[in-house]
């Protein structure tokens, strides 16, 4: 059980609605820190855009940043 809900489907408005149809398309459910980011609406935004840029970054093989993730993931125990 988590301390903190997150944003619901029904709390949610147009925009957050939209990204949660994204996130649900691309990972097959909404995360639980997207619904935490969501709470301001300011934050979601931010971490998206830094999601994007990190994502096409060309600095490094996009391989080897799915296996850093993956390795950081596990090392804090992360249940995604």
């Amino acid at each position: 059980m988590s301390r903190i809900q997150g944003v619901q489907d029904k709390e949610a408005g147009l925009v957050t609605r939209l990204i949660f149809r994204m996130a649900k398309r691309r990972l097959g459910k909404v995360p639980l820190g997207l619904r935490v980011r969501a709470i301001d609406p300011k934050l979601l935004r931010m971490a998206l855009r830094m999601d994007v840029h990190t994502r096409d970054a060309r600095t490094v093989p996009s391989g080897l940043k799915e296996l850093a993730q993956l390795k950081v993931a596990a090392m804090v125990g992360c249940p995604f």
